[in-house]
């Protein structure tokens, strides 16, 4: 690794002078600072972040980021808004876990020796308990899950009144036999969207019918084309989130199903880049996903100073209504 003194020893200059030049600062020629940084280039030199974060008056902080699926755009938005709150203080370690409850209760367990000063865990399927232990040695800010453990701040979107304004609005729309294609059962936000579901069926005197499928546009499509195989008549979906609602679009439109004349279908997240590029457009239930990727960040940053005494900060979803679901 080339160091400071390398680049002094090479132009003859004192470390004191090449680092100056290196950071901007100090007063010297053009033609000195030119210098300095074509012989640092050529040598190869990169600043040593760990040793100017010490030098600094200004602690900067690594944060962990805890994901079940980085392919997900549901959670490149989470991302983008926990930067948002913390990039110009902190580094952000972001970690998959591939949707595997072994993974994520390795990468949880690990976090307090990957040298991180709080971990952020996103769409979590582990115990509280282990949540628990864990936030003893660093805080942690739980993502759409409730969490009452110390030195934890859960936040979440209320996932039960976005599921039954979705379903609702499928029902106002005439629709009589309402499959909603759900996550499966071990998440919070799969077990709070299949509640409001029910509770919308339930009220409107109709029949439930939920189908465990998964969050991937292969589980919306194969899902859909088992059941339209096996003659299941529906004519609504309320889907786990866009990607199924995309996969059960793509499995309706092989069977000879247009949307929404013969079904109509709603997803969760509103992804715009989603939502409005295909045909017809998707209506979805809008959580504000970067908004609450800053406030995850923010509250981290706030237990990681002891600042904070919030336990649970609640977003409000909203209906989006395309074509996928407007009935005329």
């Amino acid at each position: 690794m080339v160091k400071l003194r390398d680049i002094a020893q090479q132009t003859g200059y004192s470390i004191s002078t090449v680092s100056k030049a290196l950071s901007g600062k100090g007063r010297m020629s053009d033609e000195t600072r030119k210098n300095i940084l074509s012989v640092a280039k050529n040598l190869g030199y990169t600043p040593d972040f760990y040793a100017k974060s010490m030098a600094s008056k200004t602690k900067t902080f690594v944060l962990g980021l805890i994901v079940p699926d980085i392919t997900n755009p549901f959670f490149a938005y989470l991302t983008r808004g926990v930067e948002r709150a913390c990039g110009e203080t902190c580094l952000l370690m972001l970690m998959d876990s591939f949707r595997s409850l072994h993974r994520e209760e390795q990468l949880i367990r690990a976090a307090r020796f990957y040298g991180v000063n709080g971990v952020i865990v996103g769409n979590s399927r582990v115990n509280d308990e282990l949540i628990d232990e864990i936030s003893k040695y660093v805080p942690v800010v739980i993502f759409d899950k409730e969490c009452k453990c110390d030195n934890v701040v859960s936040i979440v979107v209320d996932n039960y009144y976005g599921a039954y304004l979705a379903t609702k609005h499928l029902v106002e729309n005439g629709c009589k036999h309402i499959i909603h294609f759900g996550g499966t059962q071990e998440l919070y936000v799969s077990l709070q969207r299949a509640q409001g579901y029910e509770a919308a069926i339930k009220e409107s005197g109709l029949k439930s019918h939920i189908v465990r499928v998964g969050y991937t546009f292969d589980d919306g499509y194969k899902a859909a084309k088992k059941l339209l195989n096996e003659r299941n008549q529906f004519d609504g979906a309320f889907c786990m989130n866009d990607l199924v609602a995309l996969g059960v679009m793509k499995a309706l439109k092989e069977e000879g199903k247009k949307v929404p004349e013969d079904v109509a279908v709603v997803g969760f997240d509103d992804d715009k880049q989603l939502c409005e590029v295909t045909v017809p457009s998707l209506s979805s239930v809008r959580q504000p996903v970067e908004m609450m990727g800053e406030t995850a960040g923010k509250m981290l940053l706030e237990l990681i100073n002891g600042q904070s005494n919030t336990k649970k900060v609640i977003f409000s979803p909203s209906l989006v209504v395309r074509d996928s679901s407007a009935r005329r």
